[in-house]
């Protein structure tokens, strides 16, 4: 039940990698918190399609550019744990042909995380919980 007003609409992205054997999941710890372990995501602009954001939040948060393809998955209204609020989530699929195991990106944009160091790596879909019901949607990536 939603009992909170909605305040902002949010874009989310489960990346997946292209050559992986098995099916990948992009996620990120923050490097100075511990937050758990998520994956990209951010605020959409006024203005902005949501598909718009999700792949514009994935370059600010890990740098990446370029993907095979952008699918939605679906879109709900999330309540907020810990403050009076809630979101309109987004949830999309990225398909990314990325060799790298590991990095860190610094964040770039105009967001509040600008200049945050984030450490990404890969896992196998639901072999951990994400943070913030980030795993929501997680189950329609393997389908």
């Amino acid at each position: 039940m939603i009992d909170r007003p909605i305040t902002e609409e949010k874009a989310y992205a489960y990346i997946t990698r292209k050559a992986a054997q098995t099916r990948q999941l992009l996620v990120f710890e923050h490097a100075n918190e511990d937050v758990g372990v998520q994956v990209p995501k951010g605020t959409i602009e006024d203005g902005e399609a949501p598909h718009e954001a999700v792949v514009r939040e994935v370059r600010e948060e890990s740098g990446l550019t370029d993907f095979d393809s952008v699918r939605p998955l679906s879109t709900d209204v999330w309540n907020h744990h810990e403050k009076p609020k809630a979101y309109r989530r987004h949830f999309f699929h990225l398909v990314a042909d990325e060799p790298r195991d590991e990095w860190r990106h610094k964040v770039t944009g105009s967001g509040e995380d600008n200049g945050v160091v984030y450490s990404y790596f890969w896992i196998q879909p639901g072999t951990c919980s994400l943070a913030r019901d980030m795993d929501d949607y997680i189950e329609r990536i393997l389908e």
